[in-house]
C-alpha cells in the first residue's frame, strides 16, 4: 500500500498518477481541448485574486458545512462528474462514493461511469446523476427513474455537450481498457472496445448523445423528473437566465475542466456575471482549477454555494483508491478551514465578496 504521509498537496497526487498510469490513460484524463490553453487558464484565474482578511476574529470552532440544493454537506468540496473510475482503480466509482461518504460530501456520478448506479448508491452516499439527453428519449427517462428509485439526489444536466471538444493527445494515444471496464449504466446497450484510439472511444461513447437539444428540451427533463435538474455547464449571465427559464433549479459553471472549447472562458471569471445574474434565484456552483483550500475560498467568496472536483479524483484513486481519495479531500478541507481562519471568516456563510479583491496587475 502506498505511503499516503507522502502526499500533501494536490501536485503530488497528479505526478504519482503520471508515473504510474499507463500513458496513454493519464494523457486521456488530463487533457483538455486542443492546445490546453483552457485548462490552464481555469487554473490561472485563481491567481487574478487575492484574499482579503479580518484581524482577531474568534474563529475557534470553524463550521464548513452547509446545504447544496437542500442537502447538508460537511464541507462546500463536492465531487463533478467524470467518466470511469476503474481506468485508474479496480474498484471505480464505488471507492469514490466511499471516499465521498466518508468526507461527509455529495458525488456526482458520470452515466459514463464504470460502475451501475445503484451500484453506487448502495454505499449510502449523498448522489446526483449527470445526464445529457440521448436520442433515444427512452433511455433518458430510464436513468431519471433509475436514479430516482435508487434514492439519487438530483439530476446533473450537461447543457455544454452536443459534441466532444478535439484533443490531440487522444489521437496519438492507444488506450488499452482495463480488464471488466464498461459503460455499466449502458451494458444492455454498448459494450466498449477493449482496445482503440482515445479519439475513437470518445466517438463511441457520444454516438448516444442527442445534437439537436435545446432548452425547450431542458424545460421537458425538468418537468419529467422527480429530482430537482441542476444544468452543468453554463458560462454566462444569459445563459444563467435561460436554464432558469427551463426550471433549473441550480446552475453549475462549468467548461468540463478545459475539454470542450479551447478557448472558453476560465470559470472563475464568469462566475461573478452568471452569479449577478441569477440574483438569487438559485444556487450557483463552479468546477475547474480548484487545486487548494484557498481556491475554494475564493470561489466562495465569488459567489458559488460549492466548489465540485474533477480530475483530482483520478489522481486520488490512482494513488490508493478510496484511503488515497480521502486523503486528497481531507487536503482540500484541511487547506479551506485553514484559510478560514486565518482571514477571519468563522462559518462558509461568512466568506463574502468583502474578503476578496483583484490581485495587482
Amino acid at each position: 500500500m502506498t505511503d499516503l504521509t507522502a502526499f500533501a498537496e494536490y501536485d503530488d497526487f497528479m505526478a504519482y498518477a503520471e508515473t504510474t498510469l499507463p500513458r496513454p490513460t493519464f494523457d486521456h484524463l488530463n487533457a483538455g481541448a486542443l492546445t490546453n490553453w483552457t485548462r490552464e487558464e481555469n487554473r490561472r484565474a485563481y491567481d487574478r485574486w487575492t484574499i482579503r482578511k479580518r484581524l482577531l476574529v474568534d474563529v475557534a470552532d470553524t463550521d464548513l458545512s452547509t446545504t447544496v440544493v437542500g442537502n447538508r454537506v460537511e464541507m462546500p468540496i463536492l465531487l463533478a462528474p467524470s467518466a470511469f473510475h476503474k481506468f485508474v482503480h479496480p474498484e471505480g466509482e464505488v471507492a469514490t462514493a466511499r471516499a465521498a461518504k466518508a468526507m461527509g460530501t455529495t458525488m456526482c456520478l458520470s452515466t459514463l461511469s464504470s460502475t451501475p448506479l445503484e451500484e453506487v448508491a448502495a454505499t449510502g452516499v449523498d448522489c446526483w446523476l449527470q445526464l445529457q439527453i440521448h436520442k433515444d428519449r427512452g433511455l433518458t427517462t430510464e436513468l431519471v427513474d433509475r436514479a430516482a428509485a435508487a434514492g439519487y439526489k438530483g439530476i446533473a444536466f450537461t447543457v455544454d455537450a452536443p459534441n466532444y471538444g478535439l484533443k490531440p493527445s487522444d489521437r496519438r494515444s492507444e488506450i488499452h481498457l482495463p480488464a471488466g471496464v464498461q459503460i455499466a449504466n449502458l451494458i444492455d446497450r454498448k459494450t466498449l472496445p477493449h482496445y482503440t484510439t482515445g479519439d475513437d472511444l470518445m466517438k463511441y461513447m457520444w454516438d448516444e448523445m442527442a445534437q439537436d437539444v435545446t432548452w425547450e428540451d431542458a424545460a421537458w427533463l425538468a418537468d419529467y423528473s422527480s429530482l430537482p435538474v441542476i444544468a452543468k455547464g453554463v458560462l454566462s449571465g444569459e445563459e444563467a437566465d435561460n436554464a432558469i427559464d427551463a426550471g433549473m433549479a441550480a446552475i453549475i459553471v462549468s467548461n468540463q475542466g478545459g475539454r470542450q472549447i479551447d478557448g472558453d472562458p476560465a470559470t472563475l471569471d464568469v462566475l461573478p456575471e452568471v452569479v449577478e445574474s441569477v440574483d438569487g434565484r438559485v444556487e450557483v456552483l463552479v468546477d475547474g482549477g480548484v487545486r487548494t483550500g484557498a481556491h475554494v475560498f475564493k470561489a466562495l467568496a465569488l459567489g458559488a454555494r460549492a466548489v465540485l472536483l474533477g480530475r483530482p479524483q483520478y489522481w486520488g484513486l490512482a494513488v490508493g483508491g478510496e484511503d488515497g481519495l480521502k486523503k486528497m479531500l481531507d487536503i482540500f478541507r484541511e487547506g479551506l478551514e485553514n484559510t478560514m481562519q486565518l482571514a477571519g471568516t468563522k462559518t462558509v456563510a461568512d466568506i463574502t465578496s468583502e474578503r476578496i479583491r483583484p490581485a495587482a496587475r
